[in-house]
């Protein structure tokens, strides 16, 4: 049995401070472990984060997790989970209370492998500007911004509502003595920002990084940077150019392209310098986003999971492809039986058809040539077109193009000019990275 299970049996069934009933537990970390409890006296569940009795010995474990209880409190935004209580249990733990969540993570709505839609990724994206703009205000950088961190509920009809988690590691400004070496690497290494990788001072616009990471997940299902350790992953957040998005991505507009490009940029400078900058660029794009067609879904995926999920709708659509397919082949063949009987009856009626059909015109009589021709006689000649409208036609044309030459010439190809390229505009330029 686990370390984590041991410590959870020890909690379950108990009530921590006279009124918090500790009933199963929800999750746990590499510092605590969350569980659910009710409220003795409001009948209220709520989420106790209880700090791990090994983390608790250690004094900057201790720092943080207190850290994180403040940051969440101070910031008072919707899209940051509500704290509610803190305290100490007998053996020396610390823990907090907060709101209990019902809903998933971002991993579990990404799991699926289906690119999500872009007018979803916006709508999660903006929400994350708000909630994080409003740490930046006051001071806070989350820095750990992860889809482990971004739960999303179901608040009063609201589908998809954010709530970002985890300040344990958040940078406080203007706070107390700091708990880290500004040399010290933390964070998750697919989502950190080159300056946090490199181990250099941050500030919140590296919290602007990770959410362009986070939006190029949404949208591809890939990272920018994978490898197979966290040096490999932080060394190319340093050095190398995220994959061009639309190589994954083929129908993502341009304004999208470029907004997660200057997400990304090495420099912190060349970025988005606030979240409420991020946030009007996103709502622009997803005005124009809600004005478009939804793109056809090219995953096989999406298609392979379709006759399952609507077996009724499958199968209708199935009888009705096989009765139009059927049913087109038996009218082609009642057209064409009645299309012969047609025929058929017209010759009978009208013996003449029958030798125009088989006897060929017969030439026009030659003009008796003259013997005596004058300088100023007027040319009296056919033209052209008439004659050779009226010559014999070719041994091995049928009846009906002889009796209609001009319907032959029009079955002729018609050349056509060949289309111009067209060149590319400085327009198509979007971002230095792609």
């Amino acid at each position: 049995m686990s370390q984590a299970i041991q410590a959870a049996d020890r909690l379950l069934g108990t009530v921590i401070d006279g009124r918090y009933r500790v009933e199963s537990l929800l999750g746990h970390g590499g510092m605590g472990l969350v569980y659910r409890a009710t409220h003795t006296h409001l009948r209220k569940t709520f989420a106790i984060k209880v700090l791990r009795e090994r983390s608790s010995r250690d004094p900057n474990a201790m720092a943080r997790f207190q850290r994180e209880a403040e940051s969440a409190s101070a910031i008072g935004n919707a899209h940051i989970v509500d704290i509610s209580d803190f305290g100490t249990l007998p053996d020396g733990s610390t823990y907090f209370v907060m709101e209990h969540l019902q809903g998933v993570d971002l991993v579990a709505a990404t799991d699926d492998g289906v690119p999500m839609p872009v007018e979803r990724a916006c709508h999660i994206a903006i929400q994350l500007c708000g909630a994080l703009g409003a740490a930046h205000e006051i001071g806070i950088v989350h820095r750990d911004l992860k889809p482990e961190n971004v739960f999303l509920i179901n608040r009063d009809g609201h589908l998809d509502f954010v709530k970002v988690l985890d300040f344990g590691i958040a940078k406080v400004a203007h706070g107390p003595s700091p708990l880290t070496l500004e040399t010290e690497i933390l964070g998750t290494p697919h989502y950190m920002s080159p300056e946090q990788s490199a181990g250099l001072a941050i500030d919140h616009r590296t919290d602007i990084y990770a959410l362009g990471v986070l939006l190029y997940e949404m949208l591809s299902t890939r990272v920018p940077f994978d490898a197979e350790t966290a040096v490999a992953i932080l060394h190319k957040h340093v050095h190398e150019r995220p994959t061009p998005i639309d190589l994954y991505v083929p129908n993502i507009s341009s304004g999208l392209k470029r907004i997660i490009g200057r997400c990304l940029e090495k420099k912190p400078e060349r970025r988005y310098q606030s979240m409420d900058e991020l946030r009007a660029d996103l709502e622009r794009v997803q005005q124009s986003e809600a004005g478009r067609p939804a793109p056809l879904n090219t995953s096989w995926r999406a298609w392979a999971f379709f006759p399952r999920s609507r077996p009724l709708v499958w199968a209708g659509l199935l009888t009705a492809s096989l009765l139009a397919f059927f049913g087109a082949i038996a009218l082609g063949a009642f057209a064409s039986d009645g299309a012969d009987a047609a025929s058929s009856d017209r010759t009978a009626e009208d013996p003449a058809l029958v030798s125009v059909e088989h006897d060929p015109p017969a030439p026009l009589a030659q003009p008796v040539e003259s013997h005596v021709v004058s300088r100023e006689a007027p040319d009296v000649s056919p033209p052209a077109s008439l004659a050779r409208s009226v010559e014999s036609p070719p041994a091995h044309s049928s009846p009906r193009e002889a009796r209609n030459p001009i319907r032959k010439r029009r079955r002729q190809p018609v050349a056509r000019p060949k289309p111009q390229q067209k060149t590319a505009s400085s327009d198509e330029v979007l971002d230095p990275w792609y």
